[in-house]
């Protein structure tokens, strides 16, 4: 199976081999390349990696600001496990593996999105599980507030959410048992980029559809003024005006 996350296995030719490292200081009796050889090494690896992340989880936290957590992520620790998650997910095992899922919630608080949305769909399809402290969210749920939270942020930034947006949308409203709320916040800010881009009829589904899911997204006035304008665009069409 291949990921986007390939391409930075360059990062071991650049010294960062920190795999190979913590084996050999381990005196493990085999090599990075038959770490997931089997179940047997397979589990003595994750340990080992499981060892490495808490370290790592505590020097985050001693962070000041989130400013310099993000960096540490971007700079230090993806580089540092990318390489032994894109292996196991090429062995073909799978068993439970919370470094894969760190992995991925550090790639969607870093904003690399393409690499985040293909790790998560292989969690999804593995049945895996949130890390500690994420203990009332499952993947799917934290994917779309996680998506979610980035699309109203580019938005207030003036810049586009899309395409992910849009292309998430389908199974945070159809295909994930998701609290409505979200999908409800989904629609309306499709809805709201809809109004403005004076795509009246987009405008009033997606808007509608978020009403509907939860009463209280706080549409309704867009909605009256989204049917107003399409009235008068019918209107202005037809001679009638």
């Amino acid at each position: 199976m291949s990921l986007a996350l390939a391409h930075k296995r360059r990062i071991l030719e650049d010294g960062v081999a920190v795999v190979a490292n913590s084996l050999a200081a381990a005196a493990l009796p085999y090599s990075p390349s038959e770490a997931l050889s089997s179940p047997a090494n397979a589990a003595k690896h994750l340990a080992l990696m499981e060892s490495a992340l808490n370290a790592d989880l505590e020097r985050l936290s001693a962070l000041p600001g989130m400013a310099s957590r993000q960096d540490l992520k971007r700079s230090e620790l993806l580089p540092k496990y990318q390489d032994y998650v894109q292996r196991y997910v090429e062995s073909g095992l799978v068993f439970p593996n919370r470094v894969l899922v760190q992995v991925m919630v550090w790639l969607f608080d870093t904003a690399q999105l393409d690499d985040a949305l293909d790790l998560a769909n292989i969690a999804i399809m593995q049945g895996q599980g949130m890390p500690e402290g994420f203990k009332r969210r499952d993947i799917q749920t934290f994917i779309a507030d996680a998506i979610c939270e980035w699309a109203y942020d580019q938005y207030q930034a003036k810049r586009s959410p899309e395409p992910y947006l849009s292309d998430l949308l389908p199974r945070v409203d159809g295909d994930w048992a998701l609290p409505e709320q979200i999908p409800a916040k989904f629609h309306k800010l499709i809805g709201i980029r809809a109004l403005e881009a004076q795509e009246w009829a987009k405008a009033i589904e997606h808007l509608e559809r978020a009403q509907a899911l939860y009463p209280k997204v706080g549409v309704g006035t867009r909605i009256e003024n989204a049917r107003k304008a399409l009235n008068k665009q019918q209107a202005a069409a037809s001679g009638t005006e």
